[in-house]
């Protein structure tokens, strides 16, 4: 119980504070317009594989964008702020506040995945072919919990960087490529498809736009595979984070630059 009001107060203030950034709110209300729109021009309407493109791969390379950054910068921000060591010494464990943290962003990086659809459906007039929706939604949320594994990961490996808003520009667009949202993996080159196939966003993204194809039942086997990454990502943040807090607590450098 004492845990799931941390994660509920971890949500409020969340929301509170990511929009009274107006970087956040360009990222949640715009961006979602421009991936659409770029997207539309390059596929235009001629396949149900096209439409899924545009619809589905501009909302999640959305919401790629306000939840993977926020999180993976959210130490960072800590840290600036001066309330790193505060949130390290609270009576929940500093790791769990953190987690809250990402799922909180995720969570609130949902509208933008909403601005797509309405902005597709309203105004490009595509249409959203889902031959099974309730593997959808199932398979949605399997992709939410590689954005979660992914973005928590990033946190923890950023934590002991002094320049984390740099590196999380670098690490963030290349996945936008290496996960297919974008486009099909198919067409990269052999070597980049191996690379990608260790991100778990590639699987969750593959299993959906089977199923915007029509093809739900192939969708089940990429689905796993990203489960088993996405349990495989976050059993490793969860060990970097304890190495990391073990040193950071020795040397006194949790809050310093």
């Amino acid at each position: 119980m004492k845990h799931l009001r941390v994660f509920l107060a971890v949500l409020r203030v969340q929301a509170k504070i990511s929009f009274s950034r107006n970087l956040f709110k360009f990222s949640v209300l715009i961006m979602p317009i421009f991936f659409s729109t770029l997207l539309y021009f390059i596929y235009g309407k001629a396949s149900n594989s096209s439409s899924s493109y545009i619809m589905l791969g501009s909302a999640i390379a959305s919401l790629w964008g306000v939840a993977c950054y926020s999180s993976a910068i959210e130490i960072e921000r800590e840290r600036i702020s001066g309330t790193l060591e505060a949130v390290s010494v609270t009576p929940v464990s500093f790791e769990f506040v953190i987690f809250s943290k990402i799922i909180a962003n995720t969570v609130i990086g949902l509208i933008s995945f909403g601005v797509t659809l309405i902005y597709s459906l309203l105004i490009l007039r595509i249409s959203f072919p889902v031959h099974a929706y309730t593997q959808f939604i199932l398979w949605f949320f399997v992709l939410l919990l590689s954005f979660i594994s992914m973005s928590f990961l990033l946190a923890t490996l950023l934590t002991l960087s002094g320049n984390a808003f740099a590196w999380m520009s670098t690490v963030q667009y290349p996945v936008y490529f290496l996960s297919g949202m974008l486009f099909p993996i198919k067409i990269l080159p052999k070597w980049v498809q191996y690379i990608s196939s260790v991100i778990p966003i590639r699987w969750s993204m593959e299993s959906l736009t089977r199923i915007t194809s029509g093809m739900p039942d192939s969708s089940i086997v990429s689905s796993l595979i990203s489960i088993i990454l996405s349990l495989l990502y976050i059993v490793l943040a969860h060990y970097c984070f304890k190495i990391i807090e073990i040193k950071t607590r020795r040397e006194g450098t949790l809050g310093g630059f």
